[in-house]
C-alpha cells in the first residue's frame, strides 16, 4: 500500500484505468483496515489537513473524496467540503465524511455542508467500500474552466449566505466555516464582488423579500423577519434604498400589475 504520510503522485498516474480516491484524515495510520481494503481495488493518494486535501483535489481531481470531519488546522473536513462544493474544478467530486459525531445533528451539518454521505465511526471497511461504490460516478464528466482559488471561498460563503438569510451568524463565524478570517473575507468579497460582505447580505436579503411581498400575505413586519432583518424598520430602510420605494409600496404596485 502507498505510503499515507504524503502525496503520492505514482499512486494515480500508476493506475490510469483504475477509479482514484483521495483520502483526507489527520492520523491515516488510524484507517488501515478501511484503505487496506479500499487500495485492492482502487488508487489512493491522501491528505493530512482539510487545506492540503482542498488544493490535492484541485490538483489531482480524484473520482471520490474521503474525508475526516476532525482534521487538524483551521480548516476541518466541514469547510473543505464546502470549498471543494464552491470550487467549479471540485464541485461534482462526490465527498464521503467520516466522523466520529454521530447525533442527527451532526449528520445533517454534514450534508448540509455538501457531503454525497456520512459515515459514522467506527467503520466498518466493508460498509465504507459499499457506500464508495454507490457514490463512484459511472463516468467521467467535463471539467469545468479552474476556479480562481479566492473565488473558493467567497463561492461558499455566498452558498451559506443564501442558505441561511434568516439566522446568519456572525462574520467571523461565517469566515471561520469557509476557512479564512474575518477580515480576509471581507476583503475578498470587496475584490470579487465589488460590495462589502454586509452590502452583499443586505442585497441578498432584499432579492429574497420580493417574491414574499409579491406573492404571500405575509405582513411586511413578517417579511423583514424571514430574510434576517432585526427590525422592520432596518427592512423598510434597506428596501428604500434598494428600490426607491417603501415595502408596502412596493407590493401595491405589484398588485396593481405594474
Amino acid at each position: 500500500m502507498q505510503e499515507m504520510s504524503g502525496y503520492d503522485h505514482a499512486a494515480f498516474e500508476g493506475h490510469p484505468a483504475r477509479q482514484r480516491l483521495l483520502v483526507v484524515a489527520g492520523q491515516p495510520a488510524g484507517l488501515r483496515p478501511v484503505t487496506g481494503l479500499l487500495s485492492t481495488r482502487f488508487a489512493l493518494t491522501f491528505a493530512t489537513d482539510g487545506l492540503s486535501g482542498v488544493h490535492r483535489a484541485q490538483g489531482q481531481r480524484p473520482d471520490l473524496v474521503l474525508m475526516d470531519t476532525c482534521l487538524p488546522g483551521v480548516v476541518d473536513g466541514l469547510v473543505a467540503c464546502r470549498l471543494l462544493k464552491a470550487d467549479g474544478q471540485t464541485a461534482a467530486i462526490p465527498v464521503l465524511l467520516m466522523s466520529d459525531l454521530t447525533e442527527p445533528d451532526d449528520r445533517v451539518r454534514g450534508l448540509e455542508a455538501g457531503a454525497a454521505d456520512y459515515i459514522c465511526k467506527p467503520l466498518w471497511p466493508a460498509e465504507v467500500l459499499a457506500r464508495v461504490r454507490v457514490h463512484l460516478p459511472d463516468a467521467a464528466l467535463p471539467v469545468p474552466e479552474p476556479l480562481d482559488p479566492e473565488l473558493a471561498h467567497v463561492s461558499a460563503a455566498k452558498s451559506l449566505i443564501e442558505a441561511q438569510l434568516a439566522t446568519l451568524p456572525s462574520a467571523p463565524e461565517l469566515a471561520r466555516q469557509v476557512g479564512v478570517g474575518a477580515r480576509r473575507l471581507r476583503e475578498l468579497f470587496r475584490r470579487h464582488t465589488g460590495l462589502t460582505l454586509q452590502a452583499y447580505i443586505s442585497e441578498q436579503r432584499i432579492r429574497a423579500s420580493l417574491p414574499l411581498l409579491e406573492k404571500t400575505s405575509m405582513s411586511v413586519n413578517g417579511v423583514a423577519f424571514e430574510v434576517g432583518f432585526r427590525t422592520p424598520g432596518n427592512f423598510s430602510t434597506a428596501f428604500r434604498a434598494r428600490t426607491g420605494m417603501t415595502p408596502q409600496a412596493w407590493r401595491r404596485q405589484r398588485a396593481l400589475g405594474f
